[in-house]
Formats: structure tokens, C-alpha cells, sequence
């Protein structure tokens, strides 16, 4: 069994940001409403070409979050016409780095993220890490690709901000993974859903024995 422990919620210890994970459902409400008119004025005052479609809702329209249900929607393909960065609501000076879509059945999706969106995405999947019983005595080991798909660098920004030992293996060499995995002390992976099933069939072909790793955790998800 290559994962003894997927655990996702829990105690105190098992949360990376307790002041935060831990508001009431009423705080988290009013600190939601308050975000959401927020990113309404935000986006009204951008430079997006999706600002047209609120022209005419003001943030003090949103009076709770049933008033969600008025919003307009944003569809794909509306993402798409917007390549690559009219959709974007700040100047892409602004931005610091870069992932989007496959594109596989269509235009890709760009999404550009700024300082705070990065740091904002190292939280969170920090608070994930913690909630599947990582701590900064783990070492990740990360199977995702690094690129234009944002899975790898999430796990990594999510490792860093935990302060795990982190292994960048990135895809595929299944082989590689296993030696890795053994002899560097790995205790913990993150990969694709379905991409375990591979380094099983690879362990049986090649005799490896995965109780001779540390492994613990695995953090699997994606390919839905």
C-alpha cells in the first residue's frame, strides 16, 4: 500500500493557520462578503474586458451572499477570448509569473498571478499539507510536472511555506521515482491521482519493496 495515511481535516495540530481554519461560520461569512465586494470594486475599476459585465452592479448591491445568485457568470469561453491577457485585471507588469490551461480542447486559459496571489496560493496549500499530516519534519517529494500546468509548483509552494524537505522530481522516470523515494527518505508524495497505480506496477516489475521506504502520506488529486 503506498499511502498508510490520507487524513484531510481534524485537530489542532493538523492545521496550519488555527486562527483562520478555526472562525466561526459567522466571522467566515462576513470576512467572505467583505472579500467579495472587494474584488467587485477591484474588478470594476480594471482594466479587464470583463468589467463590462458588472457595469451596472455596485459592491453596495451585495448586501449578503445569497446576492451571489445575481452576479453575472464567467464562462470558458469567454476566458478564451480574452487571450492572452485582456481578461487580466491588472497590468501584466504587475504579475509575476504565469501558469494556464491545457488548451487541449480549445485556446488556453493564462493565469497570471501577482506576489499576493502567489503567497495567497502557498497558504493554502499549506493549510492541505498540514491537514493530510505534513509537518516541516517531512520531505515531499513532488511528481507533478513543473510548467505550464500548476500542479508541481502548488505542491512546492505549499511545501515551502511548511518548511518541508522538498524533493522537485517532477513526472514520469518511474524508476527514478522509487529510488528517490528510498533513498533519500521520502515519507511523504504528491502526484496526480492515478499516477500511483503507475509506480506500483513499476515496483512489481522491478522487486522494489515500498516497505523499505519511509513512505506515510500521499497526496493525490487532479484528473477529475
Amino acid at each position: 500500500m503506498i499511502a498508510q495515511n490520507l487524513f484531510w481535516g481534524g485537530s489542532m495540530d493538523r492545521m496550519f493557520n488555527p486562527d483562520m481554519e478555526t472562525l466561526p461560520r459567522e466571522e467566515i461569512q462576513k470576512l467572505q462578503l467583505q472579500r467579495l465586494r472587494k474584488t467587485l470594486l477591484y474588478l470594476k475599476n480594471s482594466q479587464s474586458f470583463l468589467k463590462e459585465k458588472y457595469k451596472d452592479i455596485n459592491p453596495e448591491d451585495i448586501k449578503s451572499l445569497e446576492d451571489l445568485k445575481n452576479l453575472p457568470f464567467t464562462t470558458k469561453d469567454e476566458l478564451r477570448e480574452g487571450y492572452p491577457f485582456k481578461h487580466i485585471a491588472v497590468p501584466i507588469e504587475k504579475c509575476k509569473r504565469m501558469h494556464m490551461s491545457s488548451g487541449t480542447t480549445g485556446v488556453p486559459v493564462i493565469n497570471a498571478m501577482t506576489e499576493g496571489d502567489i503567497r495567497q496560493w502557498g497558504e493554502i496549500m499549506a493549510r492541505c499539507l498540514t491537514a493530510a499530516g505534513l509537518t516541516s519534519e517531512d520531505r515531499l517529494q513532488i511528481m507533478p510536472s513543473f510548467g505550464l500546468f500548476n500542479g508541481g509548483f502548488g505542491f512546492h509552494y505549499g511545501a515551502e511555506r511548511l518548511g518541508c524537505f522538498i524533493i522537485p522530481a517532477g513526472a514520469g522516470r518511474s524508476l527514478l521515482q522509487l529510488k528517490l523515494m528510498k533513498e533519500l527518505g521520502t515519507t511523504a508524495i504528491g502526484a496526480i491521482a492515478s499516477y500511483p497505480a503507475r509506480l506500483i506496477e513499476v515496483a512489481k516489475e522491478s522487486g522494489f519493496d515500498f516497505r523499505e521506504t519511509n513512505l506515510r502520506v500521499a497526496i493525490l488529486g487532479a484528473e477529475t
